[in-house]
């Protein structure tokens, strides 16, 4: 039976909340010690305050302007969190298997301190073949003598569901108290690797996390995420453009051997989006005209 604190982001969480709490509470072989909630104050958030009262959880309310997936998360592990194991998860993640979160915190052994989950998509589109290609069905552990191999690579992971050990996470400072809207378990992989200690992907601990984004809403979050790469020269010593085309032509192929037409035809400005909005991002950034 593993001790475990959970930490979960929430925002317009209405239509979320129920089936997070009652899949929560439905996991096998743990002990839930500490449900932290972290709510975005933004509208009526009386029925999701309830419904986490109701099940004796805890949150804590966050300005809609001061919300930062680093310093929300580490607040959230920081102050209310006292477990050896933290579970992240997003509102919008389904805990369909009963034994996810437990093999997911399994993986934290030894010298391993950071772990993440394999996410699949319910839906039928590009995004369920770009978990496919990134979240595999082999379980693995990088260290820092993959770096070279795995180049960018070996830093990825997602908060979505991820295990910390939270000594671990408090003695090499967290986040370092930057603020970040994305990619911060990334931020924090390279500072495990760093440290001489290892990372694990989990395949055999499965949520089901689907995205249905408009072509708008894909440029944007790649905008974003140019901005992120700009904040963080570190990372632009490690090769990630070879990995983008990959991906990209393993969705092409997969789509392919299904006959998936609907996405045969989404695929080219789908990735455009993606491309595009990445070297946007970076190019105003480095410009100075927008800030993360």
């Amino acid at each position: 039976m593993h001790k475990v604190d959970i930490v979960c982001p929430l925002f317009h969480a209405d239509g979320y909340i129920e089936n997070f709490i009652e899949n929560l509470q439905n996991q096998n072989d743990i002990e839930l010690c500490n449900v932290v909630f972290a709510i975005t104050e933004d509208g009526d958030t009386s029925f999701v305050k309830a419904k986490i009262k109701a099940a004796g959880y805890t949150w804590f309310g966050v300005k809609k302007d001061e919300f930062s997936h680093s310093l929300t998360r580490e607040k959230a592990i920081r102050e209310f969190c006292s477990s050896d194991k933290v579970v992240m998860l997003s509102q919008d993640v389904v805990l369909n298997d009963k034994d996810a979160v437990a093999r997911l915190v399994s993986a934290l052994e030894g010298d391993v301190v950071f772990a993440f989950g394999r996410q699949v998509s319910k839906y039928n589109n590009i995004e369920r073949y770009v978990r496919k290609s990134n979240y595999g069905e082999q379980s693995y552990v990088v260290s820092a003598a993959d770096i070279e191999q795995l180049q960018f690579k070996a830093f990825f992971a997602s908060d979505a569901f991820s295990a910390y050990h939270r000594p671990t996470f408090l003695e090499l400072g967290g986040y370092d108290d930057i603020h970040m809207m994305m990619n911060e378990d990334v931020y924090y992989s390279r500072k495990v690797l760093d440290a001489g200690l290892k990372k694990a992907y989990v395949a055999e601990a499965v949520v089901e996390h689907s995205h249905k984004f408009t072509l708008k809403q894909l440029y944007a979050r790649y905008y974003e995420t140019g901005k992120w790469f700009a904040a963080h020269p570190e990372f632009n010593n490690y090769k990630a453009t070879d990995a983008g085309f990959k991906l990209a032509f393993s969705v092409l192929g997969q789509a392919f051997a299904h006959f998936n037409i609907p996405v045969l035809f989404r695929w080219l400005p789908d990735m455009a989006a993606r491309y595009l909005g990445m070297k946007k991002g970076k190019k105003c950034a480095n410009k100075g005209t927008v800030k993360e």
